[in-house]
């Protein structure tokens, strides 16, 4: 076996110029595969973190009825431990929420202000500042930083966010000081300033006047800003306990806001919820637990059936991306096939030589199949060395700028099982590539070979 070997590393140094070319071409096509499925993975996996960046795939969200006299359609205390014994269901997370009128500085803003279990509060993770804590019926909120896009200018009418967005110079600073920090440092860090000002996203610690029911001409609640949520989160969130208890004390003639009424127009005798969370178990227990609690007077939302179009979208997108990859795959196969059919012409003599000298047809063949194989294993290495400096320095850097998307954005991710296959597909196709050329030079008669020199 040695042998083969070294005549196959002589051959390919002899006629080196062509080696080259050929493997030149294996690396182009090992590059444009690798470059697109990668590019199609990052895409995949960039626009499912959006799609699932508001809840996870298991959670459902129900919304029942506030009016009328169906209270098995409203979301009570009551009808909660109902859902909960629903196979497959973990859990049910209510939500209170209450209409407001908010003013902060020279800004307003009409939105909601939801009351959370206290559970759920504190899982919530603020990206700057804390969860707030309970102070009797004293309101303290969690407030999502894409919120600030809600609050205006009465007069101008320019958003908050827009009005103290940071120059490009300033958000490059932030860039790089939030490299430089620990996760421990960071609350810490995120309320730093540029000429005494606050950092445009960053009220934590702030106050703000809230006036329920969107009635500005009634009583205002001065309340904390405790922590801020991610630039995805729009909402604001509080302790729901503490939320009950305000909203009972500014009862007007025993009507709560918000709540439900009967025919007397009284508030009725339980806390009637704007919506639910609900927890499923497995992602593929969720249609039939949507079924079902639409069945039972609900109406329940999922963005699964978004994530799965999604997935569907990206999975033509990467036969597209894939399928113009192959096809300088393909060409490069040729261009293999081409380079050992030459190689068998143009070593004839040598093939009558081996035959004579007792060569057997396998090991013949094996020579042949062993040249094409090591080609299209150098371009698989060479082509997936260039696909990660292509991926991570001309995709995931220069493009990411070009594109001005957030930093560190991967729009291409080579996972290790495409850098795996890829070689393995090179060596392979190298490999198929080298077959016909091989057959032919082991079925060569010792006689036709002299025959063909003289």
């Amino acid at each position: 076996m040695g042998f083969i070997w070294r005549l196959c590393i002589a051959n390919m140094k002899q006629r080196g110029i062509r080696t080259g070319l050929t493997i030149l071409g294996v690396v182009i096509g090992v590059i444009s595969v690798v470059s697109m499925l990668a590019l199609g993975l990052g895409v995949k996996n960039e626009l499912l973190s959006e799609a699932t960046m508001d809840g996870s795939v298991t959670d459902i969200t129900i919304f029942g009825s506030n009016e009328g006299k169906r209270k098995d359609k409203m979301i009570t205390d009551r009808r909660i431990v109902d859902i909960e014994a629903i196979p497959h269901i973990e859990s049910v997370t209510p939500m209170l929420s209450a209409n407001s009128f908010i003013k902060y500085d020279r800004y307003v803003a009409y939105m909601e202000i939801t009351g959370v279990p206290r559970t759920y509060l504190e899982a919530m993770k603020p990206v700057k500042g804390s969860v707030p804590e309970v102070n009797g019926t004293r309101l303290s909120v969690l407030m999502g930083s894409g919120a600030l896009n809600l609050f205006y200018n009465e007069n101008t009418g320019v958003s908050y966010a827009e009005a103290n967005a940071p120059t490009k110079e300033e958000q490059k600073e932030m860039d790089e000081e939030d490299e430089n920090v620990s996760s421990d440092q960071e609350n810490d860090s995120q309320a730093s300033s540029y000429g005494g000002a606050k950092r445009w996203n960053d009220l934590s610690g702030e106050y703000m006047e809230a006036y329920f029911g969107f009635d500005e001409e009634g009583k205002s609640i001065r309340t904390p800003i405790a922590g801020m949520l991610s630039e995805y989160e729009y909402q604001m969130y509080c302790d729901m306990d503490t939320l009950k208890k305000l909203l009972k004390r500014n009862a007007v003639d025993g009507r709560i806001e918000g709540q439900p009424t009967d025919e007397d127009g009284n508030t009725i005798n339980e806390w009637v919820y704007s919506y639910a969370v609900v927890k499923v178990d497995d992602v593929e227990n969720v249609d039939t637990i949507v079924k079902r609690l639409s069945d039972m007077g609900y109406q329940a939302e999922s963005n699964k059936e978004f994530v799965d179009e999604v997935q569907r979208e990206i999975k033509i997108i990467q036969i597209l991306l894939g399928g113009i990859g192959a096809i300088a795959l393909v060409v490069a196969v040729i261009g293999i096939g081409n380079t050992m059919t030459t190689s068998v012409y143009d070593r004839i003599n040598e093939i009558g030589v081996l035959k004579v000298l007792g060569c057997d047809p396998d090991e013949l063949m094996g020579l042949f199949l062993l040249e094409s194989g090591i080609l299209g294993g150098i371009g698989g290495v060479i082509g997936l060395i260039c696909s990660f400096g292509i991926s991570k320095f001309g995709i995931n850097k220069l493009g990411v700028k070009l594109l001005e998307m957030p930093k560190n954005t991967q729009l291409a991710v080579i996972p290790p099982w495409l850098a795996i296959s890829s070689i393995v597909l090179a060596v392979v196709l190298g490999i198929f590539a080298g077959f016909l050329p091989a057959k032919w030079a082991s079925k060569m008669r010792p006689i036709d070979a002299v025959r063909r020199n003289v």
